[in-house]
């Protein structure tokens, strides 16, 4: 049975890549996209996440999401991902529309008619899972998980104490990690360690699919970027929550109560883990088999265009 999921992405980098692995695997149901704001503004996301959908042949619906962040002023991550929020592709004139019911409503929805069945996937700023938890407080006790991207027990990658993702949007991490919904935090502590080495470039710059020009062509820019930021190569981050509903036996996980700085300055959108004292802890991947999450990316692209 394919676990039904909601992609809730900010389309840069690694995005496109968690859009292509839940694509192309048998055991994910993509049921719908939302776009949200942060890799770029939201109206570059859209697109972003369109022309993706369009060029490997995704017929799910795509929805815009959050524009802005609940509370703080909008940061992007322009430096990463370029002024387009994906560099390096080339796409064809676009043609797949966003639909006109807002992407916060679609997910509340879709929620509410699969009760137990909805794994929310959030790739980006927490914001609209954040808006759909205040706006159906049910939410939380509806949906089958919560597999993110974003947060750290350790350094952060936006300032020495944050993660982007979470610093982004705070104010929405708190919202969701403190909801009681089942999370699965999937941080800089394990997506780090599943990077786009020189190796496995190369072998993915032998494919010649529409699908695989568009990865390697994204991940040159992605490389090249990391490189200049200090990182010698590109990490899967978003792809690793992906992975986890596909196969969760990839990962390691360890139980944490996560909390969100939100008042401090310096240390502003800071995730820190302590020990266990609730019902609802919240499970944070520390280790991943590299080379399984590999071969689910391979068979992602044996059937997409």
């Amino acid at each position: 049975m394919a676990e039904k999921i909601i992609l809730d992405v900010d389309t840069g980098q690694d995005d496109m890549v968690a859009i292509v692995m839940a694509s192309g695997l048998a055991e994910i149901e993509l049921m719908g996209l939302v776009a949200t704001a942060g890799n770029q503004v939201r109206e570059k996301t859209l697109k972003n996440t369109l022309q993706v959908c369009e060029l490997i042949g995704e017929a799910a619906p795509v929805f815009a999401g959050m524009d802005r962040p609940l509370l703080r002023n909008q940061v992007v991550g322009g430096d990463i991902h370029g002024e387009s929020g994906l560099e390096g592709p080339i796409f064809p004139p676009l043609t797949k529309t966003a639909e006109k019911l807002h992407g916060v409503q679609f997910i509340i929805d879709t929620v509410r008619a699969h009760p137990h069945e909805i794994s929310l996937v959030p790739t980006g700023p927490l914001t609209d899972i954040a808006m759909a938890i205040r706006l159906e407080p049910a939410l939380p006790q509806l949906v089958k998980q919560i597999v993110l991207m974003g947060g750290s027990l350790g350094k952060g990658n936006r300032t020495p104490y944050a993660e982007f993702n979470i610093y982004a949007d705070p104010e929405a991490a708190a919202i969701v990690f403190s909801s009681g919904a089942p999370v699965v935090m999937m941080g800089l502590d394990v997506t780090l360690k599943v990077q786009l080495d020189e190796i496995q470039a190369a072998r993915y710059g032998q494919l010649s699919s529409k699908s695989a020009g568009m990865f390697n062509a994204s991940m040159a820019c992605y490389r090249d970027a990391c490189r200049r930021h200090g990182s010698d190569y590109p990490a899967m981050h978003d792809p690793c929550c992906v992975a986890y509903v596909a196969d969760p036996s990839l990962f390691t996980l360890k139980p944490y109560e996560i909390t969100v700085e939100l008042h401090d300055r310096e240390t502003y959108g800071k995730t820190t883990g302590s020990p266990v004292v609730s019902d609802h802890p919240i499970l944070v991947g520390i280790d991943a088999d590299e080379e399984k999450f590999w071969q689910l990316l391979d068979r992602s692209f044996a059937v997409l265009p």
